[in-house]
Parts: structure tokens; C-alpha cells; sequence
């Protein structure tokens, strides 16, 4: 029988929770009758956002890059023993001038610099794009 009365009990109590609800209801829509239509809160307007537009640099005008004007990379030299450099070159530069760029970083004199990929040991009169070294792009340096 406690089970039974436990019951009852509980749906009194949620009758009677609902029935507060209700009248707290009615009470905010009696509140918003009595303010006029400009004093209720009205819900804030969709923004609208403009569609993006590239910024229009003024001034004169930029001159685009043909092709005799090759594109500058940028190759990372590794030595293996704390030294990594980062050398921007041409496609065109040969590994001698790489080793050239690489002897004004580190202070070493360029005949003494071996640049290699794995077992691959590069030679000086051949350019990057021939052996297809591109932007950034890891080598090995050896000090002979």
C-alpha cells in the first residue's frame, strides 16, 4: 500500500508544479499587455554581411613577373652538426653558386663544402632544376 499512496503523491505534486508554471505564464503575459509594442524587447535584426572584396592597393601598379625573371626558392642546408642554413636562390643557380651562397652563411670556404642528397653527391656545374631540387627542399652539407 506505501507504494500505492507514494504514487499518488508524486502526480499530486507534479499536478501542482504545473499548475505554478501556468500561472507564472499568465502572469509575464498580463506584465508584457500592459507595456505598449515599443517598450517589449524585439528580437535583434539578421546581420547581413557584405560579400569579400580583394582591397585595392593604391598607387602604382605591381609588375608581374615574366618568364626572365625566374622564381626565387628557398633550399634548407643541413650540416648535421647544428647548423641548418636556409639559402633563397634561382632554379637556374648552379651548386657551385649554391656552394657559394652557403660559404657566405657558414664562413667556409666553398671548395670545401660537398652538397649531397643521400648517396647522391651533386656537381658543381650542374643547376638545381637539372637535378630538381625545388623550394624548400632539404640537402646535406659535408665539410672535405
Amino acid at each position: 500500500m506505501d507504494r500505492k499512496e507514494d504514487k499518488d503523491r508524486s502526480h499530486k505534486d507534479r499536478d501542482r508544479d504545473r499548475s505554478d508554471r501556468d500561472d507564472r505564464d499568465k502572469d509575464r503575459s498580463y506584465k508584457d499587455k500592459d507595456r505598449s509594442y515599443e517598450e517589449r524587447e524585439k528580437p535583434e535584426p539578421k546581420k547581413e554581411f557584405k560579400k569579400f572584396e580583394p582591397l585595392k592597393k593604391e598607387g602604382k601598379p605591381q609588375e608581374k613577373m615574366t618568364s626572365a625573371d625566374p622564381k626565387m626558392i628557398e633550399v634548407v642546408v643541413n650540416d648535421r652538426l647544428g647548423k641548418k642554413v636556409r639559402v633563397k636562390c634561382c632554379p637556374d643557380d648552379t651548386i657551385g653558386d649554391l656552394k657559394k651562397l652557403l660559404a657566405a652563411h657558414t664562413g667556409t670556404r666553398p671548395e670545401k663544402l660537398r652538397i649531397q642528397k643521400s648517396y647522391n653527391v651533386y656537381k658543381d656545374h650542374i643547376t638545381l632544376k637539372d637535378y630538381e631540387i625545388n623550394h624548400g627542399m632539404g640537402l646535406e652539407l659535408y665539410y672535405n
